[in-house]
C-alpha cells in the first residue's frame, strides 16, 4: 500500500504562529497562558486563566475581503492552511488544479460569532443583527472558507468529534488518499477562545485556577486554550516524485467510542485502549515499536488517571514508554489539540527531542509514568503515538514514523 506522507505543517497557537517560534517555546518549557483581564473582575468565574493567541502575525496570509467575510475560526484555518502549503512547497495554482480535500475538526465552531450576535440581539433586537454575521456562524463554513480561499474543488468535511477531532480529521484524510478520492488533503483542527467554552468548563469544575499540571498528584484541572493546526497529507510516491521533504509517515490510525458517559471517561479507558491497539495494528507494528507517547494529558484528575490506566493495559504496568503533555504549556485548544500536538510530534521526530511536561513536582501513584518532567530530553525517535480523547467517549490515536 502507498504510504501516507505528511509534507506540510502550519500552526497558530499561544506558543507561536510559525513553526520555529512554536518549537522554541515548547522546547524551553515556556508557559503561554495567564490571567484574562476581561474575566478578572467577573464574580461569575472562579478562575480567570486561559491561553490566548497574542501574536497577530498569522493575519499576514489573509486578504481584507476574507477578514470581512469569514469568522475567526475560518480565518485561523485559512491562514494555517496557507502556511502548511508553503511549508510543503506546494503553490496555490497547483493545489487548485488537483483533487485537494479539506478535512477539519472543531469543538465550538464559530462560537464567538454567536456570542456577538447574541449581544446585539439582547441590546438592540434581532432585526439589528447584520446578515453577514449570521452567515459567518455556520460550522461548515470553516472548511468551505478554506476551499473558497484556495479555489479548491475536492471534497470538504467538518468533523465534530470534540477534543478528539484533530486526530479524526487526519485519520479521515488518510482514508481519502487510500480510497483514491483525493490527491492532497489539508487536514487539521481549529477552535477559538470563547466565553461559552470558558463558562462551560467552569461549570464542570474542570478548570485549574492557576497551573496545568498533567500527571502530578496536585493537579487541579485543565487550562482552556485556542489555536489551529494544519498538516498536508499526500501519497508517499507523489511526495517523492516532486522531491518533497517528508516530515513523517502517518502509519496508523485508531478511532473508537467508549460508550460510557457524555463528559466522563470510561474508568478503564475502554475506548482509548481499543484506539491505541487499532493504530498499532494498522501501522503493522507492536507495542515495542513505540518510542514516545504524546499524551492527551489535560491535567484533570480523572482524565490523566484513566489515560495512564489505558496505556498500562496496552503496554503493561512499568513498561509504558516516555510520554508528555504540551497542554501543560499551551492549555487545551479543544478541537485543534490533536492536530497541534501532531505538529509537535513531527518536530520531535525531526529533532530527536522529547518535549517536556512542565509543573510536574509530586508523583501520583495512579500515574506512575515517565512524563519527561520539567525539561526537554534527547532521545532516538523512530515511532510516536499521539492520543486525543474527547467528550462523548470519542477516542483517537495516531502513529507517525520516519520516512
Amino acid at each position: 500500500m502507498n504510504k501516507t506522507a505528511i509534507t506540510g505543517m502550519g500552526v497558530i497557537s499561544s506558543a507561536g504562529t510559525n513553526l520555529n517560534d512554536f518549537w522554541n517555546t515548547l522546547y524551553h518549557g515556556t508557559v503561554t497562558y495567564g490571567e484574562i483581564p476581561k474575566y478578572k473582575a467577573d464574580k461569575n468565574f472562579r478562575t480567570h486563566i486561559g491561553a490566548r493567541v497574542q501574536d497577530s502575525a498569522w493575519q499576514k496570509n489573509l486578504t481584507e475581503i476574507q477578514k470581512q467575510s469569514f469568522g475567526k475560526a475560518a480565518l485561523y484555518a485559512i491562514s494555517a492552511s496557507c502556511s502548511a502549503l508553503e511549508n510543503a512547497n506546494i503553490d496555490i495554482d497547483t493545489v487548485s488544479q488537483l483533487r485537494t480535500a479539506v478535512v477539519l475538526s472543531t469543538t465550538m465552531g464559530e462560537i464567538q460569532t454567536e456570542e456577538e450576535f447574541s449581544e446585539i440581539r439582547h441590546q438592540e433586537g434581532f432585526g439589528k443583527i447584520p446578515k453577514n454575521l449570521l452567515q459567518k456562524y455556520r460550522t461548515d463554513h470553516i472548511a468551505s472558507a478554506v476551499s473558497s480561499a484556495l479555489q479548491l474543488s475536492g471534497p470538504t468535511y467538518m468533523v465534530p468529534a470534540a477534543c478528539a477531532g484533530g486526530n479524526y480529521a487526519v485519520g479521515l484524510g488518510k482514508k481519502l488518499l487510500e480510497w483514491n478520492l483525493a490527491d492532497i488533503v489539508i487536514a487539521g483542527g481549529v477552535d477559538v477562545f470563547s466565553r461559552v467554552a470558558f463558562t462551560g468548563f467552569q461549570r464542570l469544575l474542570s478548570l485549574s485556577p492557576d497551573l496545568c499540571k498533567p500527571f502530578d498528584r496536585e493537579r487541579k484541572g485543565l487550562i482552556l486554550g485556542e489555536g489551529c493546526g494544519i498538516v498536508i497529507l499526500e501519497r508517499e510516491q507523489c511526495a517523492q516524485a516532486r522531491d518533497a521533504k517528508i516530515h513523517g509517515i502517518l502509519a496508523g490510525v485508531g478511532l473508537t467510542a467508549d460508550r460510557h458517559h457524555m463528559t466522563a471517561p470510561h474508568p478503564d479507558g475502554d475506548g482509548a485502549v481499543r484506539a491505541i491497539r487499532q493504530a498499532i495494528q494498522e501501522a503493522e507494528g507492536t507495542v515495542q515499536d513505540i518510542d514516545y507517547i504524546s499524551a492527551h494529558g489535560t491535567g484533570t484528575i480523572s482524565n490523566d488517571k484513566t489515560e495512564v490506566k489505558a496505556l498500562e493495559t496496552v503496554f503493561g504496568a512499568g513498561s509504558v514508554p516516555p510520554l508528555s503533555s504540551i497542554k501543560s504549556m499551551i492549555g487545551h485548544p479543544m478541537g485543534a489539540a490533536g492536530a497541534i500536538e501532531l505538529i509537535a510530534c513531527l518536530q520531535m521526530l525531526e529533532n530527536n527531542i522529547l518535549l517536556p511536561t512542565v509543573h510536574y513536582e509530586t508523583p501520583d501513584p495512579a500515574c506512575n509514568v515517565d512524563c519527561v518532567p520539567g525539561t526537554a530530553r534527547k532521545a532516538k525517535l523512530s515511532c510516536i503515538l499521539s492520543n486525543s480523547l474527547g467528550f462523548g467517549g470519542q477516542s483517537s490515536s495516531i502513529i507517525i514514523t520516519r520516512e
